[in-house]
């Protein structure tokens, strides 16, 4: 655009210049000086011209003593202009040749467009600072929309984070249209999920009230086949002893919940202190003293029930075989639980702990109980995808049970 203006003006002052070559009847073709602008009489004004009359010149005063190169240089796209370099500077070119008098007079124009290039350099430079501002004022705005837009996903993610770290049982409702059905569906997941342990549970409850009539019942005609001192009655009275330990085991691993659900955190101080309390009632001739170490932090996690028959167990066993003192330890880091029971009692042999972890197994016929105690331990750790380890306690000397257990279901326990 600017080399058009240029080449206009270049093209009427050619027809100024030609008005301005005459006929003098003296001294014969000459230019008249004074029907041209004055930026022609200014040396080196950047406004130069030169023509030709029969192979005669008659230049500008404004070339001093240099001459227009109008048959080299570039063309332009334009008829007639061309683009020179000219004393090192970049110059627009008119050639022309017209017909004067019968005459053919030849006129060249140039004038120097550097300052135009450096005001199109200027030009150029802004258009492509304000270009690359502008875009980047797009690529910001951009992003944040689009963040805007996934504001909700995000919050979707920090409360599966929290739900799976048992902060929370539900997740927030959400005010985004497209992420309120995944919101609803998964809070629907999990309580579904809680509905049908509780359910499964109801049912292994009412299954063991149900047997404990007909097994009631059982027992008493094999007490009276007993008392007749018939010989079949101590087989039959086995086989109802061994049928109802299956019973009780069966529906012991039945009330398992296994894996937690999520959401699920159950501290461990709390449920410890009640039972204590009830093992002290328990076992209230022995005058047991407790000694608990338990992080206010440590956490169980998964179902309370578990928890509840994971540490009963080990307690009553700790309880029933010390002799004055039990230690309890529970403390979590970033990866498992670990608890410890430990006690004063006798102990166990080495190469005998392997077969008190066997289901049903007893060493000593002479302690009440039915000998499933380790098995549901050793149950409930495996559901868990836990570790537990029997060793002598060099604190207090009997026997020590240390449980690990890991904190999420996607974690490894250290070796």
């Amino acid at each position: 655009m600017a080399y058009d203006f240029v080449a206009a003006r270049l093209s009427s002052d050619a027809y100024t210049v030609l008005r301005a070559v005459e006929m003098d009847i003296g001294a014969g073709w000459r230019v008249n000086i004074d029907n041209t602008s004055s930026v022609y009489q200014q040396p080196m004004s950047g406004h130069y011209f030169q023509v030709a009359v029969d192979d005669k010149w008659f230049f500008s005063r404004s070339l001093w003593d240099g001459r227009i190169p109008y048959d080299e240089g570039q063309d332009i796209g334009q008829e007639n202009v061309r683009l020179v370099e000219q004393n090192h500077k970049p110059t627009l070119v008119y050639s022309k040749t017209f017909m004067k008098q019968g005459r053919e007079i030849q006129v060249v124009l140039a004038e120097d467009i550097s300052t135009i290039e450096s005001s199109l350099s200027q030009l150029g430079w802004l258009l492509a600072g304000l270009g690359i501002s502008g875009l980047i004022i797009l690529l910001t705005l951009q992003i944040f929309i689009i963040r805007k837009g996934l504001s909700s996903l995000q919050d979707v993610k920090r409360d599966l984070t929290r739900l799976k770290a048992g902060d929370i049982r539900q997740l927030s409702q959400s005010t985004t249209t497209e992420v309120e059905p995944l919101v609803t569906e998964i809070n629907y997941l999990v309580q579904n999920m809680e509905l049908r342990l509780q359910r499964s549970r109801n049912a292994v409850g009412n299954l063991a009230h149900a047997a404990k009539t007909p097994l009631t019942v059982i027992d008493r005609h094999i007490d009276t086949l007993l008392e007749q001192e018939i010989p079949q009655g101590e087989d039959i009275k086995e086989q109802s002893q061994r049928l109802r330990g299956m019973i009780e085991r069966e529906l012991t691993r039945a009330r398992i919940a296994g894996a937690a659900l999520p959401g699920q955190r159950i501290y461990i101080e709390d449920e410890l202190d009640k039972l204590v309390r009830t093992l002290k009632a328990i076992y209230r001739e022995k005058a047991l003293t407790f000694e608990l170490d338990i992080s206010a932090k440590s956490y169980f996690p998964g179902e309370r029930d578990d928890l509840v028959e994971l540490m009963g167990n080990l307690l009553d066993n700790a309880s029933k075989w010390a002799v004055s003192r039990i230690h309890v330890k529970a403390h979590m880091d970033d990866h498992c639980l670990e608890l410890v029971v430990s006690d004063d009692g006798p102990g166990i042999p080495e190469d005998a702990r392997e077969r008190l972890m066997n289901r049903g197994e007893r060493l000593d016929e002479s302690t009440i109980g039915h000998g499933l105690g380790m098995s549901i331990i050793s149950e409930i750790i495996r559901q868990y995808q836990g570790r537990f380890f029997l060793e002598s306690s060099a604190r207090l000397g009997g026997l020590e049970v240390q449980v690990m257990l890991p904190r999420r279901a996607d974690l490894e326990l250290p070796d």
